[in-house]
């Protein structure tokens, strides 16, 4: 693949939220919730969505069985106004704990550097060779001390479970991977 090729994939994702390994709510779900929120009327909001008046007032009940409380309260109106419906407080709940996740996930794909402290895209400048020269571990956290070939030595805190997961011991080839804010640690190549 070519350089410009490989800058044109990008990373897409879908959330959804789960009630005891049922799924209560997706990106529809969610869309239908908000529109109810905004028009005070499941009719209006499966109009605006275009779906059915029965699909929409199924996924709603699909919902509440799943999580075995209401998300949506209905009311009556007279003549005029006709009914409406509003959202309950689980309704509420579980429409901005989706919104936060989802809006969590966009903004960690539209900001690189986010990546780069989860280890997806680290420059080569900012990796460094070393040797591990001593390890201090307590219950959660581990200081890593790393001699570098030159004449430096750069110490890391990284979690007692990361030096697990990388099996670190004293005189492991290590980088020393340097961010404005930390130093982390890998043992791959690259």
């Amino acid at each position: 693949m070519k350089k410009n090729e490989v800058e044109k994939i990008t990373p897409k994702f879908k959330v959804w939220l789960e009630y005891k390994g049922d799924t209560i709510l997706g990106k529809g779900g969610a869309e239908l919730l908000q529109t109810i929120k905004d028009r005070g009327s499941l009719s209006s909001a499966a109009k605006e969505l275009s779906l059915s008046y029965r699909y929409a007032w199924g996924y709603l009940k699909r919902i509440e069985k799943r999580i075995g409380r209401p998300v949506v309260i209905t009311f009556k109106g007279g003549v005029k106004g006709g009914g409406g419906m509003k959202l309950t407080e689980i309704g509420e709940f579980i429409l901005r704990k989706y919104k936060r996740f989802e809006e969590f996930l966009e903004f960690a794909l539209q900001n690189p550097e986010l990546w780069e402290a989860y280890g997806l895209r680290i420059k080569k400048r900012n990796r460094i060779k070393g040797e591990v020269i001593k390890i201090d571990e307590n219950d959660n956290a581990a200081i890593v001390k790393m001699k570098i070939k030159a004449p430096v030595t750069i110490t890391s805190i990284i979690t007692r479970e990361a030096v697990e997961e990388l099996k670190l011991k004293k005189g492991d080839q290590v980088k020393a991977i340097i961010k404005a804010t930390e130093v982390m640690v890998d043992k791959k190549d690259g």
